[in-house]
């Protein structure tokens, strides 16, 4: 112990400057903000410690949203900052990750239902060489349905059984 006080010396520590201390500070500021954002359900899935989860709450019921939140959003960045905020970071990019990935799945469906509706069954038939699990009958069934409606509202709502059944021929695959 003594001989590792002794080869402690100044010339060890590395100084950290004070715009990296700025910019570190920054960073866990736009955490908090991100984390604001967040719905509830989104946040029971990030482990979070409670004094921060009842400012996020707060955070949310605050009414004036200038300069009150403004100040509320310093306090939570203070919060964060006395934290290892190292996984709260890698939850955050996870939950991100897995929110965008439903996004291209929908854009996806919606590019599917769009085709069929357009070109029906040559359209069927290149969304199953991608999607060979979906239903063909399903899709063809609803594209004739589609198809011999006259009114629009009936329509939107056979359009909408076959974004449907796309999404489910989708979610096989995954």
């Amino acid at each position: 112990m003594e001989n590792e006080i002794k080869n402690f010396s100044i010339e060890n520590i590395e100084p950290v400057s004070k715009t990296r201390l700025k910019h570190e500070s920054q960073e866990i500021h736009k955490l908090g903000k991100r984390l604001v954002a967040l719905s509830n359900r989104q946040l029971v899935q990030i482990s979070l410690d409670e004094p921060v989860r009842e400012a996020i709450a707060l955070a949310h019921k605050i009414q004036n949203k200038r300069s009150a939140l403004k100040r509320h959003y310093q306090f939570i960045g203070k919060l964060l900052r006395a934290r290892d905020t190292g996984s709260i970071f890698a939850a955050l990019e996870q939950l991100e990750q897995s929110s965008h990935g439903q996004i291209q799945r929908h854009h996806s469906a919606e590019y599917w239902r769009d085709q069929i509706v357009d070109r029906g069954i040559d359209a069927i038939e290149d969304f199953l060489r991608e999607q060979v699990n979906a239903n063909r009958q399903n899709l063809r069934q609803l594209w004739r349905s589609y198809s011999s409606v006259n009114t629009e509202a009936r329509k939107t709502r056979f359009a909408r059984l076959i974004y449907r059944e796309i999404l489910q021929g989708l979610d096989q695959t995954l």
